[in-house]
Formats: C-alpha cells, structure tokens, sequence
C-alpha cells in the first residue's frame, strides 16, 4: 500500500486499448416459415423418406456422398438414426446439419428420449434449431442394455408424449420446461412413431391420439411386412378419430436374405415377422435380395392411397435398394397423385 501511495499518478496512466466494434452475428440456417416436408404434406405430396445410420468415426464422407445419390434419385427427406440399437455413433443432429449443408437434402432429426435427463434434452433442441434442424422424430429409443455399452445409464425425464408437448406447446411457443423464455419461439415439425401392427391396435390408436392433442404432426411406422395391414389400421383410425388427423409414412425394411429375414425375427427386441414372409425368403434362396424388394413394392403398392408417404430403411446402405422400391411407383408419385 505504502509503495502504490509512493508512486506519482503518471507512472500507472494505463495502456491505451481501441475498442472494436462487435463483428457482425453468424446468420443462421433459415429458421422460418413451414419446413419442405410440412409443406410436401400440406401440398398432398406423395413422400419418400430414406433412413441412415450416423457412422461409427468422425469422417462422413460415405453418407454424404449417398445423400447426394438418394437426393438426385428423388428422395425427398433424409431420416437420421440417433444411436440405433443403442450403438455408439456420431450425433445425428451434427449428421443432420452436415447433410443439410453440404447435400440440401432436408432431414428429420430421429430424437429418443433414452439416456437424456431435461436439461441435456432442451439444450440438444436448441442445438439442433441454431443449425437449421426442424423436423424431429420423437422416440424412446432402444434399451442401453441391447448396445455395445450395456452397462451405461438409461435415464430417462420424459415420455414421448410429454417430449412432443415440450417442443410444440413450450418451445415452440418460446418456453423452456419451467416457463422461462428462450428468447426466441422455435419453429419445429414434429413426427411420432407408430406400430400399425400392434398386437392391440385400439390401445397403439390410443397412444397416437394422445401424441396428436400434444402436437404431434406426422407419423412414421414401424416395418410392415403383412398385406393389408396398412389398410385395416387406417380403417380402424378413421373409425376412432374421424378422418385421417396428421400424415402417415409407412415404414418398409425390405429383407435381403431369409438370414436377414430370421436375424431381425429372432433378434430385434420387438420385431417379429409373419411366418408367410419368413417362409416366403426361405424359398427365394439366393434370389432374396430380389424377393425382399418384390415384397416392399407390393406392400407400398397396395397401401399407397392410404398413406401420405413411404419410409424405407435399406439393409446394409444398399442405397440401390431405395431406387428399386421407389420404381415401383407410377410417375406421377411424386407430383402427390394417390
């Protein structure tokens, strides 16, 4: 103290430092008005969804190369796995904007409530939001216990249907879970599972109409492998609920092998077959791969004035696979003729 007091007051004139003006913010991906998919539905389009897996390493160069391919080849949304089977992959809300960037193909972020506690869930919305990701799929996501780290935490703060209220009636209202503002509202598309071949579809409706009155604007199934199964659930809904209440994609996982047909029977948690399909692939032999694509085209086929959409997973990134369900559509598929 003494020797500050000792000093004369010219010998600590500070440095002078100029001030800069503060640069100018980073623009944002478009983050207004109706995202392509919710206009593709509004405009009666028929859509066509491609699922991926996010790769197991930094470098996505392979997934973008086939985005562009499926892009070109018509597909009109890219659906990103988050974590399938609970396997360890990059974010797929990184692989949504990177796709989005650098293909233009817009995505729909797959978004499971497993293994994410609320605060971890809001902060990855407004995540996904900043890079211009607007189409989320809520889903519960497969158990921890069936990955690669079985022995990693599964906790879990909400339920699918209270996720979709957060996002539409909260977040995209400008709140966060407790109320506070957010600053700006978010403009989400939100998409929900369905399981038309549930063993009780009355209860499988229920649920969905529980996720609809919470906001839910579309909805992708599960793989359909049963003729008419399509039909007979969208009958029962309209029976229940009226005239169809939000878009439907109906999920086809064409099969490759009567391997691949008894792998995802007797190994998928929740996945079974109709034993005419198992029987089916057992008699193509090594004409599977052409019989699994045979079986996805004539299931879209016989559902497609039904549904506003098809979702298809292709086995193994056999992209080829898309474009050879896809042919079986007339032309005019894409102008939204049903």
């Amino acid at each position: 103290r003494r020797a500050l007091d000792a000093m004369a007051p010219s010998e600590f004139e500070p440095e002078r430092i100029e001030v800069l003006r503060e640069p100018p913010p980073i623009p944002a991906p478009a983050a207004h008005g109706p995202t392509v998919l919710a206009q593709k539905f509004a405009a009666g389009k028929f859509v066509i969804s491609v699922e991926v897996d996010p790769p197991r390493s930094p470098d996505a160069s392979s997934l973008l190369a086939a985005a562009r391919l499926l892009k070109d080849n018509g597909v009109d949304v890219l659906n990103v796995a988050d974590t399938p089977m609970a396997r360890m992959r990059m974010s797929a809300w990184a692989l949504c904007s990177l796709v989005q960037l650098h293909v233009g193909l817009e995505t729909v972020l797959h978004f499971p409530t497993r293994g994410r506690n609320i605060v971890r869930v809001m902060g990855d919305l407004l995540a996904a939001h900043a890079l211009g990701v607007r189409n989320i799929l809520v889903v519960m996501g497969d158990p921890v216990s069936h990955g690669d780290y079985p022995e990693a935490t599964d906790q879990s703060d909400i339920v699918p249907s209270g996720l979709v209220r957060l996002i539409k009636q909260q977040f995209n209202s400008g709140l966060d879970a407790a109320g506070k503002s957010i600053s700006q509202a978010t403009l989400f598309h939100v998409g929900v599972a369905l399981n038309m071949g549930a063993p009780n579809p009355d209860k499988e409706i229920a649920v969905l109409k529980k996720k609809i009155e919470a906001g839910a604007d579309f909805a992708l199934t599960q793989p359909v492998y049963e003729p008419g199964v399509c039909r007979r659930f969208v009958e029962r809904i309209h029976e229940r609920l009226g005239a169809m209440p939000i878009p439907i994609l109906m999920g086809l996982l064409p099969l490759s092998s009567t391997r691949h047909a008894e792998f995802l029977h007797n190994e998928l948690p929740g996945f079974a077959l109709p034993d005419s399909v198992r029987e089916r692939m057992r008699l193509a032999g090594p004409r599977g791969r052409s019989e699994g694509i045979k079986l996805a085209q004539e299931l879209l086929l016989e559902a497609r004035d039904c549904i506003q959409g098809c979702y298809i997973m292709p086995a193994f990134e056999r992209w080829q696979t898309v474009m050879d369900v896809m042919s079986a559509l007339p032309h005019d598929a894409s102008d939204g003729a049903r």
